[in-house]
């Protein structure tokens, strides 16, 4: 499978306006597991809430995905990934302020940035995690986006925000011979609104 090119993941969130919407669902993921647990200060290990939020996470981006025919929910094991446009597979994970992850180390999590291994009966995917991360006490989200790996090095993020992608690349990366530029440009032509505006400012 190809590695990851951060051009083609960002096109694929711009489409039908997902990148928002996707940071939306993560913060009222926090916010809903927050307002139902408020004794979480008082537990001993963090990891116990991280896990609510997750499942309050999944709960969000399902919907999401009922919402919009290019997202698949796909269930294996005891956890979840999402799909889109049969091109991109990401999985959810609280995150360091290094984006590093942590898994138990099972055969799928080891290969999971491992790129030149098919995964869960797909074929051709670009995988990728969506991660949360939060501040020095754990009471709030500092940021929401996409991080690539390779061999446990990291490549590439993607900040997502409100009005979709922050400081988005403009420059394509180089295609991978398995990677349809074709693909590409049709999705390319999904501009978020903020941008046509911008563009038809300039045309005058």
């Amino acid at each position: 499978m190809p590695l990851p090119l951060r051009d083609f993941v960002q096109q694929v969130l711009l489409e039908n306006d997902r990148a928002s919407k996707v940071f939306v669902a993560i913060h009222k993921a926090w916010a809903s597991a927050v307002l139902q647990y408020p004794q979480r200060a008082r537990w001993l290990r963090k990891s116990t809430f991280r896990g609510i939020v997750w499942e309050e996470a999944i709960k969000e981006l399902h919907t999401l995905a009922l919402e919009d025919p290019g997202v698949k929910l796909v269930p294996h094991r005891d956890t979840i990934s999402f799909i889109l446009e049969d091109a991109v597979l990401f999985r959810f994970k609280h995150a360091d302020l290094s984006l590093a992850t942590s898994n138990y180390p099972t055969p799928e999590a080891r290969a999971f940035d491992e790129h030149d291994i098919d995964l869960y009966g797909f074929s051709g995917l670009q995988r990728v995690e969506l991660c949360y991360v939060l501040n020095e006490f754990e009471t709030a989200i500092v940021w929401v986006g996409v991080s690539a790996r390779a061999n446990g090095e990291w490549l590439w993020k993607i900040e997502l925000g409100t009005t979709g992608v922050v400081n988005q690349v403009t420059e394509p990366e180089l295609f991978e011979e398995s990677l349809d530029p074709q693909r590409l440009a049709s999705l390319k032509q999904s501009k978020p609104d903020s941008e046509a505006k911008e563009q038809k400012k300039r045309d005058g």
